[in-house]
């Protein structure tokens, strides 16, 4: 980037570029027309962190992925199939880098050379099958960029041109070659590699993998370096080992470093130097990129994954005749991404006949349609109860054109369990879905004394049934849904002394609820609003022990600023009819649910509250956060046939610790109500 601007304070003209991995991007956009001083800012705006992080944001995900959060499954989903685990070729697939490629470099996508550019310009990356440096000069000049920056192990390979596309630095670190076959007669060469490291014994495997790995990056530029002539200029910032290859977090350090080595290499680049009236005669001859948005006259598809083109177009709203839309185009990419069954969904212009158009490039997963899924539940109150249950099972997704789904999971622990889903859209536009669960479950809890929290008895309660729904999805803010569910149990006494008469029961239902989820975590809500407004009818025409009815409202807003964030929140859930049986009471306890009480503690026929709280973010980790925060929680409990006055306030108030773990999201806090004792908790990937 210095030597860049340092040409262009000197008025030094570039006739050609070549570039790999880094220099790949920073040449590429260069060559395209962009300013090294735009380069430079826009590389210091970019949130790297979030650049490594192509899970899509919870807000922009399908309703249906967001549900994914009610069964506390661990983010990461292996494929498994025939041949067992399949795990996927790299960490990334770069998605987030590639769409901002895509922006920067739109006033020349359409054209299809990269000899067009208003420099010309060649990315070099390695076949990862034949072992070949791979030169690529025409195409999607972000996807060239791309795949020349594909870090092995970091960002999955990129196919192109049925090529298997890696880092070009392996086998080409520094490509004079290339320019000179571009026709370059003077090569100023800046050779960003990492030096080799001094191992002794003690060093780790991942180490001595980056050793080797830097054999083949160093050896190649010394290979190329030793090609230069007198005539030639090469320029090596001082990185030392504290730049390394994936260090983009230590950009001002990088750009520090590149300045020096600028400023150094300014009396010899002062001799290639021209006069003004050269310089811009020069400038003013290049090909220089579009200034307005080209006007869309087609959208086609490249569709290789398992979806029908209808289902991946319907999501693309781009009007033929408009000028493009690129933040429209990229949200509908995003939304498309979104379906979590995809390695890449990038886009292209081309032109034909005279017409621009816009060619999305769907990618699916190589390791799918079947993934292997896991998940962890964890509580303890330090007091006696203590839960631990694994899940794992199998997601199917697109099981069909449409993009329908099935899982099965399984879990064993404290409280075994079986459960299988079935998912259908209905239509292309995917707006109406069709829904079926069955489930056997044996979840515990205990019953404590209301006076002094003491328990007084633990149960088991095994129970079976399933529901099906019929729903209408709008987009990924939220869906209206109508439920039957027909279940049957047991509650079988562990410890203590029965509390119930009648411990056998059976539930039928139906309930209809609207859900509005744009939220960015379930766990740790720090930006967004989530709401739930239902009604719940049993009847015993439908099987159920008992006639009743129940209104739910759960309404929760966050808005964070900085490292800052409040939430408030509002709970309203009632009952009326019949004496509400001992399954349908609504179950306290739990941060933001009475925090003073463990959860499930308390079993009430009515309850409101409000509540509000804080976090303060800690840090992140690979854009997971850690925060502190603590509630204010202040409600009232009335039971069945009672009116809300007559109920009994409660004010209680939390202090917790959480973190978004790769095992589950984690929280350890201390709740207290008032007149009571307080709680200890610690729960990990429990859902709520």
């Amino acid at each position: 980037m210095a030597v860049l601007k340092e040409l262009e304070r000197q008025r030094i003209p570039v006739d050609c570029i070549a570039g790999t991995s880094m220099g790949a991007l920073v040449g590429g956009l260069y060559a395209a027309g962009m300013p090294a001083d735009d380069i430079e800012k826009a590389l210091r705006e970019m949130d790297w962190v979030q650049m490594f992080n192509d899970r899509v944001a919870r807000p922009e995900r399908s309703f249906r992925r967001k549900r994914d959060d009610d069964l506390a499954l661990i983010a990461g989903k292996p494929g498994i199939g025939n041949e067992g685990i399949k795990i996927a070729p790299g960490v990334l697939s770069g998605e987030r880098v590639l769409l901002l490629l895509e922006r920067l470099t739109q006033p020349v996508a359409a054209r299809a050379h990269f000899d067009d550019l208003p420099i010309p310009f060649r990315a070099v990356a390695t076949d990862l099958n034949s072992g070949q440096a791979v030169v690529m000069d025409q195409g999607n000049l972000a996807l060239a960029m791309r795949a020349s920056m594909s870090i092995p192990g970091v960002f999955r390979p990129v196919t192109r041109d049925d090529r298997l596309l890696v880092d070009g630095g392996l086998v080409n670190q520094l490509p004079v070659d290339v320019v000179r076959a571009m026709g370059a007669e003077r090569v100023i060469a800046v050779d960003v590699s990492s030096p080799l490291l001094k191992l002794d014994e003690g060093a780790s495997p991942f180490e001595i993998v980056d050793q080797i790995s830097g054999f083949m990056t160093v050896g190649s530029a010394n290979t190329q370096i030793a090609t230069l002539g007198p005539d030639d200029i090469l320029i090596k910032p001082a990185l030392g080992t504290e730049v390394g290859t994936g260090d983009f977090e230590k950009l001002e350090l990088a750009l520090k470093l590149g300045d020096a080595s600028a400023e150094a290499a300014r009396p010899r680049l002062a001799a290639l130097a021209v006069d003004r009236a050269r310089y811009d005669g020069l400038q003013a001859a290049r090909p220089m990129p579009d200034p307005l948005p080209p006007v869309i006259d087609f959208v086609r598809l490249d569709n290789r994954s398992r979806y029908a083109d209808e289902v991946l177009l319907s999501k693309i709203d781009i009007a033929p005749g408009l000028p493009l839309d690129t933040d429209r185009l990229q949200r509908n990419l995003q939304r498309i991404y979104g379906l979590d069954t995809l390695d890449l969904v990038t886009y292209d212009l081309i032109e034909e006949d005279g017409e621009t158009g816009v060619l999305v490039t769907v990618v699916p997963h190589s390791y799918g349609p079947n993934y292997l899924e896991t998940g962890l539940s964890l509580y303890s109150d330090f007091s006696g109860d203590f839960f631990f249950n694994l899940r794992a099972g199998v997601l199917r997704a697109p099981l069909n054109p449409l993009g329908g789904e099935v899982r099965g999971l399984l879990q064993i622990g404290n409280e075994p369990g079986l459960l299988v889903d079935y998912y259908q859209p209905l239509g292309v536009q995917g707006r109406y879905f069709f829904g079926a669960l069955a489930s056997i479950e044996t979840p515990r809890f205990s019953a404590f004394d209301e006076s002094t929290g003491e328990r007084i008895a633990s149960y088991r309660a095994p129970n079976w049934g399933g529901e099906v729904t019929f729903g209408r999805e709008y987009g990924n803010h939220g869906a209206i849904a109508m439920t039957l569910r027909r279940r049957e149990g047991k509650a079988e006494l562990e410890l203590g002394e029965p509390q119930f008469d009648d411990l056998s029961y059976d539930q039928g239902e139906v309930e209809l609820a609207l859900t509005y989820d744009r939220i960015d975590s379930v766990y740790i809500p720090r930006k967004g609003t989530y709401g739930v407004l239902g009604g719940l009818v049993s009847r015993t025409a439908l099987g159920a022990d008992a006639d009743f009815e129940q209104t739910n409202f759960d309404l929760l807003h966050a808005q964070a600023i900085g490292k800052h964030s409040g939430f408030v929140g509002l709970r309203y859930h009632d009952s009326g009819g019949d004496t509400v049986p001992i399954q349908s009471k609504f179950r306290l306890g739990g941060l933001t649910r009475f925090a003073g009480y463990r959860p499930n503690e308390r079993l009430a026929d009515n309850y409101a509250m409000g509540y509000a709280g804080y976090t303060y973010e800690l840090g992140r980790v690979w854009s997971r956060p850690a925060v502190l925060g603590g509630t204010l929680e202040y409600g009232r409990t009335w039971l069945a046939h009672e009116d809300m006055d007559d109920g009994e306030d409660e004010l209680h108030g939390s202090l917790y610790f959480s973190f978004d773990s790769w095992i589950g999201p984690m929280q350890f806090g201390y709740g207290v109500r008032e007149g009571g004792d307080g709680v200890f908790l610690l729960e990990i990937g429990r859902p709520r």
